[in-house]
């Protein structure tokens, strides 16, 4: 299984639990690569953390490049590290890959519905997110299915045609 996280690297803390949970799913046997899309200031932190889990081995840090689906197009599932306070590509590109997606509770994005688009997870609780990832490594009808379901919603509510729609709606209401 490959697994991708698109994430700056300017807190260590942001991996803490999900590097916590991937090792858990280590030592019970499950193989997988991670890929880990990104820069910042505390890689040698991000590094460091990873090797006092023993997920070193296991693990590639790249830079998020551009087109993004250069990195992405390498997973099979892609992990939301913490709650989005804001709208993220990187998720829509994921979804429209086909990756099946482990997102957090808690954000603001309309793109993670729980048990449709995505499992998700208390971003906290390190159980939490080994729970959801080991579905996902488990069932791997699950995993397709929620990475299928992803790319629908993308088709049924990320047209042009409806984001101009939507716009010409949002002006509407604002000026009538």
């Amino acid at each position: 299984v490959n697994v991708v996280i698109a994430h700056r690297l300017d807190d260590a803390d942001d991996f803490e639990k999900v590097f916590g949970a991937l090792r858990h799913l280590a030592i019970d046997g499950r193989e997988f690569m991670l890929v880990i899309a990104g820069d910042g200031e505390e890689e040698s932190e991000v590094r460091k953390l990873l090797g006092a889990l023993g997920l070193s081995d296991m693990v590639t840090i790249v830079p998020l490049l551009r087109p993004w689906g250069s990195v992405l197009g390498i997973g099979d599932i892609f992990i939301q590290v913490v709650p989005n306070t804001a709208f993220d590509p990187i998720l829509l590109e994921a979804m429209s890959l086909g990756l099946a997606v482990a997102g957090c509770k808690g954000g603001v994005d309309d793109l993670i519905v729980e048990g449709k688009t995505a499992v998700v997870f208390e971003a906290e609780d390190e159980l939490s997110i080994y729970g959801s990832l080991q579905r996902l490594f488990d069932r791997r009808e699950l995993s397709r299915e929620i990475a299928r379901a992803g790319q629908e919603y993308l088709r049924e509510n990320y047209t042009v045609s409806k984001m101009v729609s939507d716009i010409l709606q949002t002006y509407r209401e604002a000026v009538g």
